[in-house]
């Protein structure tokens, strides 16, 4: 977690004192949603927000430790992040953040009680209705095991704001689905960027994407799959970059 704000809103949440559920105002709602199906990606048998922060105030202990987890990840954040603009504003998700799988679908409100859990989600595109917003979340280096031959698309940052990416096997150029990437600006439709390098760290876990950001259409080669190329209205951070344009080859 590199996210100063949201690591301040899970400490505030993780307190003896913290206040209902129902009494948060919506952006802590928000980051209650991301923190709980952060730890319970499939709702953990919880009717509600409320009764899963209810579970853990006789866990003192791990409140503690993940207190104390989340105070060393604020000192250590190394990128800046920088809030979603225009309508996307009230999204708790800051551009040059990591997120993981659970805490993305839940900032979209994608993950809610008697629908989609994050548990559940595969693919890596998701619309989202709600905020007419297309989320593409990238795997640049696809291994073998974890990736048919199928789906191992070609994704890489042609420069520090071009992107290139390949839509899934299934998206025509004139679908709906397709005419919706192209003509996004006109539609007024957004488009963001999530990216990792790998799809596991090094200890086996799943590695958290990096919110790139908004992107425009820039245009696009071929159909089934197209070879979309964005434009991102941020710079990748140098880090990123380096790696990022390291599969173009």
């Amino acid at each position: 977690m590199d996210d100063p704000e949201r690591a301040q809103a899970y400490l505030r949440l993780l307190r003896d004192d913290a206040p209902p559920y129902e009494e948060l105002e919506p952006t802590d709602q928000s980051y209650t949603r991301m923190l709980f199906f952060n730890l319970w990606d499939n709702a953990g048998g919880f009717s509600s927000f409320q009764e899963g922060l209810e579970s853990l105030r006789p866990q003192w202990a791990f409140r503690d430790e993940l207190r104390q987890l989340l105070s060393h990840v604020i000192e250590r954040a190394d990128h800046f992040p920088i809030p979603l603009p225009g309508r996307l504003s009230r999204v708790p998700l800051k551009v040059h953040s990591a997120y993981n799988r659970s805490e993305i679908l839940a900032a979209l409100g994608v993950a809610r009680f008697g629908g989609q859990m994050p548990r559940s989600f595969a693919q890596g595109v998701q619309w989202v209705e709600e905020l007419q917003t297309d989320a593409l979340l990238i795997t640049l280096e696809k291994n073998e095991k974890d990736f048919s031959p199928t789906v191992r698309y070609k994704d890489y940052a042609l420069s520090p704001t071009l992107f290139h990416w390949e839509s899934q096997n299934s998206t025509a150029a004139d679908s709906h689905t397709g005419m919706r990437y192209r003509d996004h600006a006109q539609r007024g439709s957004h488009i963001l960027l999530f990216m990792r390098r790998y799809k596991n760290t090094d200890i086996g876990k799943p590695q958290p994407w990096i919110l790139l950001g908004p992107a425009t259409y820039e245009g696009h080669t071929g159909s089934k799959p197209m070879a979309v190329t964005w434009r991102l209205k941020y710079e990748l951070p140098a880090d990123v970059w380096t790696y990022s344009a390291i599969t173009a080859s």
